[in-house]
């Protein structure tokens, strides 16, 4: 449930993010692209980053005093961050132009909690001569990278959604002073404490009745559980610390991609999540056997000022069915797991997440983390007008992705690698957003670019990368 607007306190997701600013793990950030069929509008633009300075976007820490307790969001107190570019990208490295966006730092515990850019885009100079060097503008490209600290999916389009079509923002409260900080603080760790002892209690139960304890599970995140992998990588000797995940942006007629699907049974949706399925067979994980996907989901309510508030589901579709392309039967088996999302799973978990949060920096980060999906999925289909007609103008496509900042390969390796993917579809455009978080198996932009337009070629979807 959402805090009170008395006290917006961190929520476990929330917490978890935060600490990977500061400690050694990277940090996630999400990132919103748009592709325009003309220049961007820079009075937009403004308007679009007052309006999000407004709203839930705009936060920054406030840390507890009184240990146990959690940290509290308020209001950030800055000027929102707005870059307009003057020098033009040539179409063929808009993405690398993305990928640089991405990779500039941010600070959700000051308050540079997200960032929005802009540049025009020109036709391919002739070899020699520079990106606008008399080139004439063909179309712009918008970047608005924000601290997943601070919004999962479903709270970045709400503030986008408001900040765009001026509607009410979700303000973040501005938190207590003095005394009437510390008793909140007190009163919070009090309730965070209560809660771990009516775990012990429970645990205690359990083993009174000689049930067995289920195995301990990595803490990030509560819904996600261990992905060991079923092969294991051939470790690439020439990917090394100044490695960087490989991403890529394709773009896809919307109208092929329904029909694709329909003629397999499915809908747009269980394509993508076959598409991703199938991409991890082509890398060389899991040959011949079935490939685990997790599916992010949404359990934000209206008005809701929680920044994370996404579970995960989870598929797994056994070979054939991707030898196969039966879209029927991942539509059924994702429906099943989107259901099963809800229900409460037996048992007392192995872990109270109100104890890891209130542990210490040091101690959280000598943690096991989390590991990365083999694949995930996630699905914004068709957003909102308001987040799709954001910048203003004639928006041609528009792609969406979650980056880990400074991700190493021995990072990801620990981690387990996987594919993260993103689909949208915005008009007549559907983008397919894919990172390689798989250092040995996925070692660089040439060999993700391979993969995925090979498999595009194989369900005869025409497609243009960025």
């Amino acid at each position: 449930m959402p805090n009170q607007a008395s006290a917006l306190r961190l929520q476990f997701a929330d917490d978890m993010f935060l600490r990977r600013h500061d400690g050694e793990a990277s940090p996630a950030v999400n990132q919103v692209l748009w592709r325009l069929d003309g220049p961007y509008d820079a009075d937009r633009l403004r308007e679009l980053a007052e309006g999000l300075a407004a709203g839930s976007l705009h936060r920054r820490v406030v840390r507890a005093r009184v240990p146990g307790a959690r940290h509290r969001w308020a209001p950030a107190g800055t000027l929102p961050v707005l870059d307009l570019q003057t020098a033009a990208v040539a179409a063929s490295a808009v993405g690398t132009w993305a990928q640089a966006q991405a990779d500039l730092p941010l600070d959700p515990a000051s308050g540079r909690s997200w960032r929005l850019a802009a540049a025009d885009v020109v036709a391919d100079p002739p070899t020699g001569a520079g990106a606008d060097d008399g080139a004439s503008v063909v179309g712009g490209i918008v970047s608005l990278t924000c601290a997943h600290a601070v919004a999962d999916g479903a709270a970045l389009i709400d503030a986008l959604v408001r900040a765009s079509t001026r509607a009410d923002p979700i303000v973040v409260p501005a938190p207590e002073r003095g005394t009437r900080a510390l008793l909140a603080d007190a009163a919070d760790a009090a309730a965070q404490a209560a809660a771990v002892a009516r775990w012990a209690q429970a645990r205690a139960r359990q083993s009174a009745r000689g049930r067995r304890t289920p195995p301990a599970t990595p803490l990030i995140e509560a819904a996600r559980t261990p992905e060991t992998p079923l092969v294991e990588p051939v470790e690439n000797s020439e990917v090394g610390d100044r490695w960087r995940a490989p991403v890529l942006h394709l773009e896809l007629p919307a109208d092929r991609v329904a029909q694709v699907a329909a003629e397999h049974g499915g809908t747009p949706n269980t394509w993508f999540v076959a598409f991703l399925a199938r991409l991890v067979h082509a890398s060389g994980r899991f040959p011949g056997e079935p490939v685990p996907v997790a599916l992010p989901v949404s359990t934000r309510g209206d008005d809701d000022p929680r920044a994370n508030s996404t579970k995960i589901a989870r598929v797994t579709i056994p070979a054939d069915v991707l030898a196969t392309r039966d879209l029927g039967w991942v539509r059924a088996a994702t429906k099943e797991a989107y259901t099963a999302v809800g229900r409460a799973e037996p048992g007392v978990s192995p872990v109270p997440l109100e104890l890891v949060q209130m542990l210490p920096d040091t101690v959280v980060s000598k943690l096991p983390q989390p590991p990365v999906a083999a694949a995930l999925a996630s699905n914004l289909g068709t957003p909102p007008e308001g987040y799709t007609q954001a910048p203003g103008g004639a928006v041609r496509a528009v792609a969406t992705l979650s980056h880990y900042q400074g991700a190493t390969a021995a990072e990801l390796r620990a981690a387990g690698g996987g594919l993260v993917a993103f689909c949208t579809t915005a008009g007549h455009a559907t983008v397919l957003s894919v990172a390689g978080l798989d250092p040995d198996r996925v070692a660089d932009a040439d060999t993700l670019r391979d993969l995925v337009l090979a498999e595009a070629e194989v369900w005869q979807i025409p497609a243009e990368p960025w």
